[in-house]
């Protein structure tokens, strides 16, 4: 038994959601696929491309849209985005 089979079910939910989130993302606004990305950073600049990769996750949730044409959680995501860069200087 691990840690992940006590966690919720609303949580695993959510973390399978936000792989499968992460993957529809590489393929349809990057179209990387995951092999080529994983392939890329096992030769050594990995922590470079894992920078750029989740930089430009960050500005998809950002900026991604909903059913009705309006952007999902406009505060939380861009105040994440935001947060994130400030981390990075």
């Amino acid at each position: 038994m691990s840690l992940r089979d006590l966690a919720r079910p609303n949580t695993k939910r959510a973390r399978e959601h936000a792989a499968r989130t992460f993957l529809k993302s590489l393929k349809e606004e990057e179209e990387v696929l995951w092999q080529y990305l994983e392939t890329c950073m096992l030769r050594g600049n990995g922590l470079l491309i894992l920078e750029a990769v989740v930089d430009k996750f960050g500005m998809y949730l950002a900026f991604k849209g909903g059913r009705k044409g309006k952007i999902l959680a406009r505060h939380s995501a861009m105040q994440y985005f935001r947060q994130a860069k400030s981390w990075m200087l």
